[in-house]
């Protein structure tokens, strides 16, 4: 029977999108400046109104402002930050392409515009915008984030990893930043593409440091425990899930993940309390009453595997690998009858899977139906990879698939 694993692999970031929501450092360090025309006084009631939040007036201070004097650079800044908090996307990018057109080379209204696009669903124009902004400044680490954050969305992972070189340069200017709060982030998000590309150790690596600049980042334990657990450190994939469960208990993808590891080191207690958590906390999806069901079967219980099955197969019906594993379920139980019926019912849907014709050579087989289980053997060598033999189960069992002890002495007697 098969296993039917839900794995909450590292592939997809879980954070926000980072669009800085004070004022540009620029113009907080101007703020006081001296009054060098009326349109800097102007910009200074903007600003007061921008900080009270009454920013429909905030915007009238800084276009009377703009009118004065239509080339201040500082002026644009505030006024962009005014209109994301008026949500007027329209005139955000209006604003920052004029400000670009004033100074080509200001990395941040690259960054503002590029915002604005990937929440106006515009990420091509979002992207063009980020490259633009990375190669005039590499020193901001919330630019690694949304740039990094939109490529892994787009699964640009080539672009990914030929941009962390430029990235490691640039660390110790970034790590000079006192202001940088992105840069766990950033750790994470590299991780994905060298992940996705089987860099493992460069993977667990980036997650190290992510963890190093914020110890309490779950996502970071959870995807570096998924890691280990691939290269078959289980120990250490466990510590790691165990952690980001204790920093977030109410995430049912860590606990799905932690299952995922108890049933591979056969701890299948632990296991089934995983799964009862992840119903408890309001995930009742068809997977997890299948791998409870699979889990209670590992445990000789195949009383309570074949009600989970059941109730995977109400949310479910026509899922062959639910079907199969009912069918070996009600076999234990000594119920051949059931066992063939749900065993045909499947093969009917998929008539070249491995499971189920091991599963009806062994039912025809209790039936002395010699005819039947010799068509059935002949079936497993036209139709599928495997030669029927007495060590089939033993070379799947490699794979994803898993026998009770009953059942494969049934198999060894075929032959």
């Amino acid at each position: 029977m098969k296993k039917i694993f839900f794995f909450i692999l590292p592939f997809t970031a879980l954070f926000s999108f980072a669009q800085e929501k004070a004022a540009p450092v620029a113009l907080q360090s101007n703020m006081k400046a001296a009054v060098i025309n009326d349109g800097s006084q102007l910009y200074e009631e903007a600003y007061e109104l921008y900080q009270s939040e009454e920013y429909d007036l905030a915007l009238e201070k800084i276009n009377a402002a703009i009118k004065l004097d239509k080339r201040k650079i500082d002026f644009y800044d505030l006024k962009c930050y005014i209109l994301i908090k008026l949500k007027r996307n329209k005139e955000i990018i209006e604003t920052a392409t004029y400000a670009i057109s004033l100074n080509p080379k200001d990395a941040k209204f690259y960054e503002i515009r590029g915002n604005t696009y990937y929440f106006d669903f515009e990420p091509e124009k979002a992207l063009q915008d980020y490259r633009k902004m990375i190669a005039l400044d590499q020193t901001n680490d919330r630019y690694y984030n949304n740039y990094l954050k939109l490529l892994n969305e787009k699964r640009l992972d080539q672009e990914m990893i030929n941009l962390y070189p430029v990235f490691e340069k640039a660390l110790p200017g970034i790590k000079e930043n006192s202001d940088n709060q992105f840069l766990h982030d950033v750790y994470f998000y590299f991780s994905l593409p060298f992940e996705r590309a089987k860099n493992h150790e460069k993977a667990k690596a980036l997650l190290t440091e992510a963890i190093n600049q914020k110890d309490s980042g779950s996502m970071y334990y959870n995807n570096r425990g998924l890691i280990y657990q691939e290269t078959g450190d289980l120990k250490l994939a466990l510590q790691d899930l165990n952690k980001a469960i204790e920093i977030k208990s109410d995430e049912p993808s860590y606990y799905e993940n932690r299952f995922s590891i108890y049933f591979q080191a056969k701890d299948y207690e632990n296991a089934r309390k995983d799964l009862l958590k992840i119903l408890a906390l309001g995930n009742n999806d068809p997977y997890i009453y299948a791998n409870l069901g699979n889990t209670y079967q590992m445990q000789g219980k195949s009383k309570e595997a074949v009600e989970n099955y059941e109730i995977a197969l109400i949310k479910d019906p026509k899922n062959t690998s639910v079907i199969t594993n009912a069918a070996y379920g009600y076999f234990d139980l000594g119920n051949t009858v059931k066992a063939k019926a749900y065993f045909e019912k499947a093969l009917a849907i998929d008539p070249k899977e491995i499971d189920i014709l091991i599963g009806l050579a062994v039912i025809y087989n209790e039936e002395k139906n010699k005819a039947q289980k010799t068509k059935i053997l002949s079936k497993i060598t036209e139709n599928t990879d495997y030669k029927p033999s007495k060590n089939l189960l033993k070379e799947l069992i490699k794979e994803h698939y898993i026998y009770t002890e009953k059942f494969q002495k049934a198999w060894e007697k075929l032959f």
